[in-house]
């Protein structure tokens, strides 16, 4: 496998050759050693859209994979990946800057911050006036203080002639200190105002892809998994997101069964006085007893509505933005294990019934293993219970949105087959939305 440090060195390398380019920040160390969560690289917008095929090939050459892709007014970010069969996994972000901005209100263009760039015999990055000023315009646009970690970069700029006529020209403001003193509204108006036709065109530049990004499409991904107990769900589920969190440590969310938007429904009936007492064994999930027809269809009209409401709220306002959603369980387990959902109804209805109205994962992976191997690892199912779940799976890895995987060996190599699949998958459909 191509290491990062590898694939950063053969990137800048082709930057260097070819393109005006500058990293941002966090730049020390670079190719060799990534400090940050991210890369930020400033860029012309014509420079990015002539050379991204290039840089695609460049990563598929290593068999790297882009993960996820936001599009947006001001920069493009690519999180890109790779992972070998023993699920050793190398993740990096690129956010290619075109200028730094807010809601379309231009305060430093591409082409200014390449006019300041240094080079440190390795990469090219901005000057600390300009890295300074991305940041702190930037923040006091939106009303917040410069962060204290950065201090040191502002102490350093505290006197620079350039940094002061920037902020007077672009915030009408004399200097740091005053700058500090203002709010975020009135310095915004002021660069808005500066060239009122060019602000116009770039918010709708903004509100386009804003639509576009947060309504119309998701730059992140789901996944859900089921199994039955035993199938070491939680033991892959866990390394999955140690692998991914290099980028995804803060930017995923991770969810039980269902979104839980509405409580559970044993809970809701007793708090209505419908039922007198409630079983809250909760470490046996198995243990209700059968449920007829209508009671079953009753439940699952329940757990519909949490399961609709709840993506909408839970899943796709995270997913809309590069971020990562993942459910131990979903309304599949609903189809595969009707003793611990107490839903007895035909998995053929139940699949049908989820195609129509239950919103769909990404990815939903059928983890499972053999009776003999399950029952080996824990005993909280016999046999027979495992083989039922297991035909259910069968049924279920036959359609096209299913993916079957089985934890026999090791977790690694279930692991492996899951990102080797999402990643090739992500890949797929980001190459589209590239073009």
């Amino acid at each position: 496998m191509t290491t990062a440090p590898e694939i950063l060195a053969g990137l800048f390398g082709y930057l260097n050759s070819n393109c005006d380019y500058a990293v941002l920040r966090n730049f020390e160390g670079l190719p060799e050693n990534n400090s940050s969560r991210d890369i930020d690289i400033i860029i012309e917008r014509s420079t990015y859209k002539k050379h991204k095929s290039d840089i695609i090939a460049l990563l598929e050459k290593h068999d790297w994979k882009i993960i996820t892709y936001l599009n947006s007014d001001r920069l493009v970010t690519w999180v890109c990946g790779c992972v070998d069969k023993r699920s050793n996994t190398e993740i990096i972000q690129l956010d290619f800057f075109f200028d730094t901005s807010l809601f379309g209100v231009q305060f430093i263009k591409a082409s200014e911050f390449l006019a300041h760039r240094e080079f440190n015999g390795k990469i090219y990055h901005v000057d600390k006036n300009y890295e300074f000023l991305d940041k702190y315009m930037y923040d006091r646009a939106v009303g917040v203080q410069y962060p204290d970690k950065y201090r040191d970069v502002k102490e350093a700029v505290s006197d620079s002639a350039v940094v002061a006529e920037k902020l007077r020209k672009v915030f009408g403001v004399d200097g740091i200190e005053e700058c500090d003193k203002h709010s975020g509204k009135k310095m915004l108006l002021h660069a808005a105002l500066r060239n009122p036709f060019g602000t116009f065109a770039r918010f709708c530049r903004f509100e386009y892809h804003r639509v576009k990004n947060y309504l119309l499409s998701r730059t992140g991904f789901s996944i859900g998994f089921t199994g039955p107990d035993g199938s070491g769900k939680t033991t892959v589920i866990d390394t999955i997101l140690e692998r991914i969190a290099p980028v995804f440590k803060t930017a995923h969310k991770y969810y039980h069964f269902r979104p839980a938007l509405f409580g559970n429904l044993g809970e809701v009936a007793h708090s209505a006085g419908i039922k007198k007492e409630v079983d809250r064994n909760y470490s046996d999930p198995h243990r209700g007893g059968k449920t007829g027809k209508l009671n079953s269809f009753l439940r699952l009209c329940y757990y519909s509505i949490d399961y609709i409401i709840g993506y909408f709220v839970k899943v796709k306002s995270v997913t809309r933005i590069t971020r990562v959603v993942v459910f131990d369980r979903y309304f599949t387990d609903i189809i595969c294990d009707s003793r611990r959902s107490r839903i007895y109804l035909s998995p053929k209805f139940l699949y049908r019934w989820g195609k129509f109205f239950i919103p769909t994962l990404d990815y939903n992976i059928l983890l499972t293993a053999s009776s003999e191997t399950i029952l080996a690892r824990k005993r909280e199912l016999d046999e027979e219970g495992i083989n039922t779940i297991n035909a259910k799976i069968d049924y279920l890895a036959g359609k096209k949105e299913y993916t079957k995987v089985l934890n026999e060996t090791t977790p690694q190599a279930a692991v492996y087959e899951i990102l080797n699949h999402v990643f090739n998958e992500q890949h797929k459909k980001n190459l589209k939305r590239l073009r």
